[in-house]
């Protein structure tokens, strides 16, 4: 197999690997499905280019993921303002009647997005692999270079501060 063959195997074994993973990765991030849609399309690019370009992949997960990162960050450089297909992608409908609970259950949603947004880059990343990809500790460890005992560790430190912060925001 030449070179140009083999890149272009790597590339179709990454994105079938990771498309839908890094799909929720970035969504959970943006909330806006087309949003994600098309940052989870700039990481595969990126990372077609990458490989185009002759380099190369030491460990395949977190280097797509990191890719999907550096996209969501360019994402947010590049749009601060709001418009009206961000709110509708959100779920603003202006002429529908929602629901108490769907109202609810949103404000849950923005209120932990919230939250997670007072944590550092790889805590969020951490918590996502844990919580949102259901990733065992042993792997998130393994992505981390740390031992699994410091990652538990780790993941128990995140959700207290988690919970602190929660606490603050609702003097129940």
């Amino acid at each position: 197999m030449n070179s140009e063959n083999q890149k272009q195997a790597l590339f179709h074994k990454l994105f079938e690997e990771y498309q839908d993973a890094i799909f929720r990765f970035v969504f959970f991030r943006v909330t806006s499905r087309q949003t994600a849609l098309d940052i989870t399309q700039d990481t595969f690019v990126r990372l077609w280019g990458h490989l185009a370009k002759g380099g190369e992949i030491e460990h395949e997960q977190a280097f797509v993921y990191r890719i999907a990162k550096n996209a969501v960050i360019d994402y947010y450089k590049k749009s601060k303002s709001s418009s009206l297909e961000d709110l509708l992608d959100v779920g603003f409908e202006p002429e529908t009647n929602n629901h108490s609970e769907e109202i609810l259950r949103n404000d849950d949603i923005k209120m932990v997005q919230g939250l997670l947004e007072e944590l550092d880059e790889e805590s969020k990343q951490i918590i996502f692999l844990r919580y949102t990809e259901e990733k065992p500790i042993e792997e998130i460890a393994k992505l981390f270079g740390k031992t699994t005992n410091a990652m538990t560790v780790r993941i128990h430190r995140i959700i207290q501060k988690l919970k602190t912060l929660y606490s603050e925001t609702h003097y129940d």
